[in-house]
């Protein structure tokens, strides 16, 4: 399997780094594993987060190729399977419309998935989606939203713009972390993009990961954690430059940020999120080794407690195959001695097994024959919405441990 090492930062071309917290060798992320291959050996990477000393991105440097991660398998992540994810898209795309698009003017989506928020923009705008996994595209067409089954570069917007013209809006939720070579990307979208148009990106955000001691987003297809700071300078190379943000619940607190060629005025709410970053001193590595010290004490915290209700003789099924529930497991040293099987409501995993440990993975009504004292949800982010579909399994006695946080058990 072919790995990337950085030899310098992918937003400033520094070489100089210092190490924000090292969560050791983890399988590959979302390398759900069919019964037929149970006996084969797991490849494992280092998961070693570092921070650039000059312009402060936190980034892992030692990356697994995305083509082997979106390319040479299937991608098992559909964005239409998770729970509400089209009601979270749909109030971001209405206004998208509302501010910044008029009617057929062009939007492309960077990291479409499966079109669970370009749908939205079908009926008044011509569209255009590109994402690098094949088999979620094919859901996507089966849809009627065109799409591509490419990565977006330079390259590719230059081919786009010849066939369609420049885009009013172009923007990716939860897929610019996912890309290595950010400076390319940038080149592309600077170049597809209007002189009035605007960039939206949504991404996972240092500074919530720090104040929730989130280390769940901390996985292989995730190779950037992002501040106001660092996107301000990066934009910078490429005259353009941020004038809102706002902080959403997605992923446990991400951030999305409005991008513009022309200069626009800044939103109360942005100068307000940068100010306090430069207040909390968010970028500083003073800060990363805070944060560095919670993910050990938090994922110690959690072994225990799941040690302490086996030792008690009750059993823990685990809620959720999420990519980032195989982080929360792997760094507090929890396996099958622990874990009884998965429940995840996605068809995708079903039936398949997590690396390494091989715990099966079932759906609900399965599980319900065989229900455990307790569930650990490894989909922390969707908590509330688990918790709230089961209140019988709670009503019944049933508790869930909720990795986030100080960890809540409910």
């Amino acid at each position: 399997m072919k790995t990337i090492r950085n030899k310098t930062c992918r937003m400033c071309s520094s070489k100089r780094f210092n190490t924000v917290v090292n969560l050791g060798m983890h399988p590959m992320v979302n390398s759900l594993v069919k019964k037929k291959n149970l006996n084969k050996k797991d490849p494992t990477f280092p998961l070693h987060v570092k921070q650039c000393k000059s312009c402060k991105l936190v980034q892992l440097r030692e990356v697994i190729d995305a083509d082997e991660i979106y390319k040479k398998i299937d991608y098992l992540f559909f964005s239409s399977d998770m729970p509400n994810l089209d009601k979270y898209f749909k109030p971001f795309a209405l206004d998208i419309k509302k501010r910044f698009l008029k009617k057929n003017e062009f939007v492309v989506e960077i990291g479409s998935n499966d079109g669970v928020m370009l749908q939205f923009f079908k009926n008044s705008n011509r569209i255009l989606g590109v994402d690098p996994s094949t088999n979620v595209v094919i859901r996507a067409l089966k849809k009627g939203i065109n799409t591509l089954p490419e990565f977006f570069t330079k390259k590719l917007s230059d081919k786009i713009k010849n066939e369609f013209g420049k885009a009013k809006v172009i923007y990716g939720a939860n897929c610019i972390a996912h890309l290595n070579d950010l400076r390319d990307v940038m080149n592309g979208v600077h170049n597809l993009l209007k002189d009035d148009g605007v960039f939206i990106i949504e991404c996972n955000y240092w500074g919530e990961m720090v104040k929730n001691f989130n280390y769940s987003l901390i996985y292989h297809d995730h190779f950037s954690y992002f501040s106001i700071n660092v996107w301000e300078k990066f934009l910078k190379k490429y005259n353009m430059s941020a004038f809102d943000a706002i902080i959403t619940p997605a992923q446990g607190g991400s951030l999305r940020l409005f991008i513009s060629k022309s200069k626009r005025k800044k939103t109360k709410r942005f100068k307000i999120l940068a100010n306090k970053e430069r207040q909390t001193n968010l970028n500083t590595f003073k800060k990363a080794l805070e944060y560095r010290s919670n993910v050990k004490r938090i994922s110690n915290k959690l072994s225990k407690i799941v040690n302490n209700i086996k030792k008690k003789g009750h059993t823990i099924a685990g809620y959720g195959a999420a990519a980032k529930g195989l982080t929360i497991l792997k760094c507090s040293n929890l396996g099958n001695k622990h874990i009884s099987y998965f429940v995840d409501d996605s068809p995708a995993k079903q039936g398949l097994y997590t690396p390494l440990d091989h715990i099966p993975i079932i759906n609900r009504k399965e599980a319900s024959k065989k229900l455990p004292d307790y569930f650990i949800i490894l989909a922390p982010n969707y908590s509330d919405v688990i918790i709230k579909k089961e209140k019988k399994f709670m009503i019944q006695g049933g508790k869930f441990i909720v990795p986030k946080n100080e960890i809540e058990i409910h």
